[in-house]
């Protein structure tokens, strides 16, 4: 059973009155920018004491998020882990084109536990040019992989041919049994 179920109708201890079910608009504010949620809470009907639980301050900062990425067009964290993907840059390189952000920071970003200011948005973005991103990573040190043309074919260079050896022939069908 959540403490959402057990609140309602529960027993305030310091008064003796009970709690119900309360809906208030609030202004919240994420990375610099601001947005208007309902946000549910219980409320004693006897001396007015308010009880929030942690599902119900989830919810409103969750629906607060979605609103200004909404509101500010800003990337999903789908979208950033894509273009991470994309680019081949493992979460420390692109942390650090990021200009040094903390790669839990990066990572935040990618899970949606953190919300990217604007700023950080229009940085990410930025990355998607190649000569944006060879300008970053060439300041900030981080080298960058080789992008493959996936429609080119592939060249695989021929190895040279070993010598065969009997000793690593005998190694070999040993260990395979």
């Amino acid at each position: 059973m959540s403490l959402l179920a057990t609140l309602d109708g529960s027993l305030h201890r310091g008064c003796g009155g009970r709690y119900a079910l309360h809906t208030e608009t609030m202004t919240m504010r994420l990375s610099g920018m601001a947005t208007e949620v309902a946000r549910e809470f219980y409320r004693c009907e006897k001396c007015a004491h308010d009880q929030r639980t942690i599902e119900q301050r989830d919810t409103a900062e969750k629906t607060a998020t979605e609103q200004i990425r909404v509101a500010h067009a800003l990337l999903t964290p789908k979208q950033i882990r894509q273009l991470r993907e994309s680019l081949g840059l493992t979460l420390p390189q692109f942390a650090e084109l990021c200009y040094g952000t903390p790669k839990g920071i990066v990572e935040g970003w990618e899970k949606g536990r953190y919300l990217q200011n604007r700023e950080a948005d229009a940085l990410i973005r930025g990355l998607a040019d190649r000569e944006t991103l060879e300008n970053r990573a060439a300041k900030a040190g981080v080298t960058l992989p080789v992008l493959v043309d996936p429609l080119a074919p592939v060249m695989v260079p021929a190895l040279p041919a070993a010598a065969p050896d009997a000793a690593s022939d005998a190694a070999f069908m040993t260990a395979k049994g």
